[in-house]
């Protein structure tokens, strides 16, 4: 299957991705190697590429891969710059409406002003009585309106495997989200669409309902999750079947399915167009949902190809699309709901035939057994993309998936024909009933399905190394094992006898006998990796791998700390030359948000990291605490480290943090104070400063019998000293201890209680840090920042620099902002 129409699209996708994911620093090394082969390909030496007849497509292929290559590397110039505007007036078009009990979310074209023409989502809060105030409650899609508003554009993505919500919007063709502030003006009143009063109508029905289902099911019809509880989410998470109201091509699948059984007795080309058409629809009652867009287009480029002769055509068209999306919108071939829905229609229509040609499927009933094939298809193509993108598996999510596939299928198309009867409350309440009775027996299903043991596991980042083992065994399989091994064995010979050119011309100039000799045999060496002995061969394949991987270069001799951007948080990572891994508080949870779940956790495993040295908790407040459970959950730790705070420790606080089980009696859970020290090998010490005793009655005692310590290698350190404030940094600055420091981590986020001069005066940084985000309190407050910059320091700060990462190492001390 050689079309070269689908190679010349893979160059150009392929260049695409490297343009994107490569380094800033490693993209013009890149082009200039690009263009010095073009350069000897027309110029110096076209007969190795050309051969004896000229190949146009070579060329061709080059050009593709280096314009996909500089289009994927400027994709990101298409984003606006970040910014923030606080009270600004915006005059805009109102373009979707979605109203719920706790806020309203729409979009918003804007018309007038600084930011016009660009696009936003716009969130309206009610009031303190839950009520919107004055014209907000008669707003609808395309009204023109003003109002004041709090308006952001996000900043770059500043911690490597977190979500970029810079991207996310630039993708779906949004600037950024604004924030109502007041009432609103209505300057004129427009119509809404026809899609968006079905949707309205729909959600209005299913208000007769009063059950979780019907959030659900409204995520599987129109591909919005918004009004679906947390916990059922989750649940369908762990399954493994959460793209079943994800927007993603579930949906299209499933409508494309359900419209080509409804027109099987149409003649082929008649189904196909008729197809083609329900999935135009389908988007536009979505209300041009960007993903579900997205997975029309990429849909019907699978049923043009029905067109054709076959697979090859079929894959064209899938190519078709995906270069099309891509010229559109470079930002795309970054976009994980793209490379999924891609990946997923590639091995269904590539992987589902081999699969089909295994033994065990003859004894499958037909229907079921395209349907279990084609479920395989697509998880044996996006797996890779999944670990990476969410660090989970689910271990039950393949038969989950072909189950969810019939079941979810039919209420889809039991909920669609509801749809379109929904004019009428009398016809489409015995399918919407019937589709939540179908959703209440799955979620049963599904809630015994997750709390079995293991039903999902978080697992480490593997690496390029796997990617290539993954994908590069599928090639092999699709290509053949005998003829790529053929393949492998001509191209040794052909560059073995380029060898031995070039070794005989070194042979005439070298003047010593002993390397003439030496030369003569190497060329006149018959050798062939597939003739020597097959163990041999694979036993020194693995060895060269290990050598790689684990040779003296590649070792680390520097101590990296790493201050993680988790908010309003802390969560600092201690990781030694030795590879030790120590974690210090893990971020802020809330009741919709748990940084250790979201953050942390997946940087962790981002990173290799699958076990801790020790885990430390400074003190008992959500934003150190919070995310300590959903890390030990997953992460095993030795032992976790504790402020000595006696009879404190049993405090509410603690204890909704603390994991159950470990309490003061447990071997795991150490108490800490003042002249401890936490040995971490390789010349890697903490040394506990505070608390030095327990202080009550401060202006905050937790706050102020926080866990600091300083981070003692090679004659450099850093000072981490969690949230305390002026009375323990009294406490400890009168104890005499050494408080003269490289790095300096702000206390208590910027706190203008924690800025204690006698402390700082006799202390000279190199550089401060401060762990902060976005916050009711006014941190870091302006006497902290106008003191250090008065002393001419520098201040990096998590919410502006993102995650940061110090590295302390024989050169000195090394600062690198994640943004």
């Amino acid at each position: 299957m050689r079309d070269p129409w689908i190679i010349r699209g893979v160059a150009l996708l392929v260049g695409g991705l490297s343009g994107a994911y490569l380094p800033v620093q490693g993209r013009f090394w890149i082009f200039g190697i690009l263009i010095l082969l073009g350069v000897r390909l027309l110029f110096w030496r076209p007969r190795d590429f050309f051969g004896r007849l000229f190949r146009p497509e070579i060329p061709l292929l080059a050009a593709s891969l280096l314009l996909g290559f500089v289009y994927g590397a400027l994709g990101e110039r298409s984003l606006p710059e970040p910014l923030i505007l606080d009270r600004v007036e915006i005059v805009g078009l109102i373009k979707d409406w979605n109203v719920s009990k706790d806020k309203v979310v729409g979009l918003i074209r804007v018309v007038e002003g600084e930011v016009k023409g660009q696009s936003y989502r716009l969130t309206v809060y009610p009031d303190s009585l839950g009520e919107f105030s004055g014209e907000w409650k008669r707003v609808l899609p395309g009204d023109q309106v003003s109002f004041k508003a709090h308006l952001e554009r996000p900043k770059s993505l500043g911690t490597p495997g977190g979500f970029d919500v810079r991207l996310y919007y630039g993708v779906r063709g949004l600037s950024g989200s604004m924030y109502a502030q007041g009432d609103v003006v209505l300057l004129s009143a427009g119509e809404p669409s026809l899609t968006w009063k079905i949707r309205q109508q729909v959600r209005n029905r299913l208000l007769a309902w009063d059950s979780e289902e019907t959030g659900v099911l409204e995520g599987i019809l129109f591909g919005d999750s918004s009004r679906i509880p947390e916990v059922v989410q989750e649940r369908y998470k762990v399954t493994g079947v959460l793209h079943v109201f994800a927007a993603s091509g579930s949906n299209v699948a499933f409508v494309l399915g359900f419209s080509w059984f409804l027109l099987g007795f149409l003649p082929m080309r008649i189904r196909i167009f008729g197809t083609l058409l329900g999935l135009v629809l389908y988007a536009a009652l979505c209300g041009g949902n960007a993903p579900i867009v997205r997975a029309t287009i990429l849909g019907s480029a699978l049923l043009l190809g029905r067109l054709g002769r076959g697979k090859v055509a079929t894959l064209r068209w899938l190519f078709f699309a995906a270069v099309g999306l891509f010229i559109y919108n470079p930002l795309i071939i970054q976009d994980l709901g793209f490379q999924l829905s891609f990946a997923a229609a590639w091995g269904i229509v590539v992987l589902t035939p081999r699969i089909l040609k295994v033994k065990f499927f003859a004894i499958i009933p037909g229907l079921l057994r395209f349907a279990f094939a084609c479920s395989i298809a697509a998880q044996v193509a996006t797996f890779p993309l999944l670990i990476a993108a969410f660090h989970r598996v689910s271990l039950i999510g393949l038969l989950v998936n072909v189950f969810i596939l019939f079941i979810l299928g039919s209420v889809l198309e039991l909920g669609l024909i509801g749809v379109i009867l929904s004019f009428s409350g009398v016809l489409s309440a015995p399918l919407f009933q019937a589709s939540l009775w179908l959703l209440k027996g799955t979620n049963i299903i599904l809630k015994m399905l997750a709390e079995l043991p293991y039903a999902d596991v978080w697992v480490l980042n593997p690496g390029p190394i796997f990617w290539i083992v993954w994908y590069g065994g599928i090639g092999i399989v699709l290509w053949g094992k005998e003829r790529a091994l053929f393949t492998l064995k001509v191209r040794w010979v052909y560059h073995r006898r380029g060898l031995s050119v070039i070794a005989s011309k070194l042979i005439e100039r070298c003047p010593w006998e002993l390397c003439q000799g030496m030369q003569r045999r190497l060329v006149n060496l018959s050798f062939s990796p597939f003739t020597v002995n097959r163990l041999l061969v694979r036993w020194g394949g693995i060895l060269l791998i290990v050598f790689l991987l684990w040779s003296p270069w590649n070792s680390q001799t520097d101590l990296e700390v790493v201050m993680i951007d988790v908010g309003q948080g802390d969560a600092i990572l201690i990781r030694g030359p030795e590879k030790q891994a120590v974690l210090i508080d893990a971020g802020p949870r809330s009741d919709t948000f748990d940084a250790g779940e979201r953050i942390v956790l997946p940087y962790l495993l981002n990173r290799g990291i699958g076990h801790l040295d020790a885990l430390l908790i400074t003190h008992e407040h959500a934003d150190h605490i919070g995310g300590v459970r959903a890390v030990l959950d997953n992460i095993p730790a030795d032992w976790v480290g504790v402020p000595a705070v006696g009879e404190g420790l049993e405090n509410e606080e603690w204890q909704e943090g603390l994991p159950p089980g470990l309490t003061r009696q447990s071997e795991k859970l150490r108490m800490l104070e003042a002249g401890d020290q936490i040995d971490l090998g390789s010349g890697v010490w903490l040394a506990v400063l505070g608390p030095h005793q327990i202080l009550e009655g401060t202006h905050s005692d937790p706050n102020n019998n926080s866990l600091v310590l300083k981070l003692n290698y090679l004659r450099q350190s850093v000072m981490l000293t969690a949230d305390m404030e002026q009375e323990e940094m009294q406490d400890i600055y009168e104890t005499g201890a050494d408080l003269e420091t490289d790095i300096f981590k702000v206390p208590h986020h910027g706190s203008r209680f924690s800025l204690y001069t006698p402390w700082l005066d006799n202390m000279y940084p190199q550089a401060v840090v401060i762990s902060v985000g976005k916050n009711s309190f006014g941190h870091p407050s302006q006497e902290v920042l106008k003191y250090w910059e008065e002393r001419h320091i520098p201040v990096f700060r998590t919410d502006n620099h993102g995650t940061i990462r110090l590295l302390l190492g024989d050169d000195g001390v090394e600062i690198i902002p994640g943004r």
